[in-house]
């Protein structure tokens, strides 16, 4: 088996036949699809066995027993029932061009490549096919380029945002994640953006294609846009704060960052800032105590409670700043 297609679903009736279509279309067919079923409530697990005709024993669907709120738990589920040489993880309202994984399979093993990235790609709007980047700083390469080994290199283009923190980016040599051990943080956002981190880490090869063979569905309603009032939405950046740290501060624990403290010290601070953005709206609607209570709620029950007042002090900081710009 060449590939493995990991789908979670929640509530994707309308996106996901059409997602599921791209891949059967695919020129290269050694292939297997697992799609994870998060406890839908609408009847995207009828559109998923709807496709066993289509698909035979090539297709695995996996129901979990509750819902898990985030990709996290379906992924790793996906990972672990998949037996291909290659693992895609693929979003259950996005498409894939027909030659995609004939042309991955193709660049994985001509550069025995860990990772192939593809840092191009289509964003579906509405009924619009638009060229994208996945990253902000893209290097806009021309033809398939070998990623700098020098880990401190590439830790600095994973500040600079120089790679595209989604999954679908990335196809992956499935021996790599296992042996290495790379599964997705339990947080409820900013689980790709860690995810990441450890895959450019730990990769010996990796790859930066060219190619754009992957479209994403650009919606208005991802989890992550959902509108809350200002206490929940501090609350809902916080988790991934607190457990992210936990889940960097694990990883880090590896010679290399000993002997490297200014970059352990870059990236936490760099994913500190990431998650106080996400909160700046929110911050500007409530005032320093209301701030600090919310604050001291979030970290009271983790080993980072000393962090509180270290806490509280940036995150004023910011709003300050935000407030006096606005």
């Amino acid at each position: 088996m060449k590939v493995s297609v990991v789908i979670p679903v929640f509530n994707a009736e309308n996106y996901l036949a059409a997602c599921l279509n791209s891949v059967f279309n695919q020129t290269l067919q050694d292939f297997e699809v697992i799609i994870v079923d998060d406890c839908s409530t609408d009847s995207s697990l009828a559109v998923a066995n709807s496709f066993f005709e289509k698909f035979g024993e090539r297709l695995k669907i996996i129901s979990l027993e509750k819902n898990t709120g985030n990709p996290s738990v379906p992924r790793n589920k996906g990972l672990s029932f998949s037996r291909g040489e290659y693992v895609f993880f693929m979003d259950n309202d996005d498409l894939i061009t027909p030659n995609a994984f004939k042309l991955l399979c193709n660049y994985a093993e001509k550069f025995r490549a860990d990772v192939v990235y593809m840092e191009r790609g289509f964003l579906l709007d509405g009924e619009n096919i638009i060229s994208a980047n996945w990253d902000k700083n893209s290097s806009k390469i021309s033809i398939p380029t070998l990623e700098n080994q020098n880990i401190a290199a590439r830790i600095e283009n994973f500040i600079q945002t120089a790679y595209g923190w989604a999954p679908w980016t990335k196809f992956l040599r499935r021996d790599f994640l296992i042996a290495n051990e790379i599964a997705f943080p339990l947080v409820k956002i900013s689980e790709d953006v860690l995810w990441t981190f450890k895959v450019i880490c730990l990769a010996e090869n990796f790859l930066r294609i060219p190619d754009q063979l992957y479209i994403c569905r650009s919606r208005i309603n991802s989890w992550s846009r959902i509108r809350r009032n200002p206490p929940d939405e501090i609350k809902f950046w916080l988790d991934p704060l607190v457990k992210g740290l936990d889940y960097l501060d694990d990883f880090m624990k590896r010679d290399f960052f000993n002997q490297n403290p200014n970059l352990r010290f870059d990236v936490t601070n760099f994913f500190v800032k990431m998650q106080i953005a996400g909160m700046l709206n929110a911050l500007k609607n409530l005032n320093r105590c209301q701030l600090y209570e919310i604050v001291h709620e979030s970290f009271s029950d983790s080993k980072h409670a000393a962090l509180i007042a270290n806490l509280f002090v940036v995150m004023n900081f910011y709003r300050d700043r935000f407030l006096e710009v606005k």
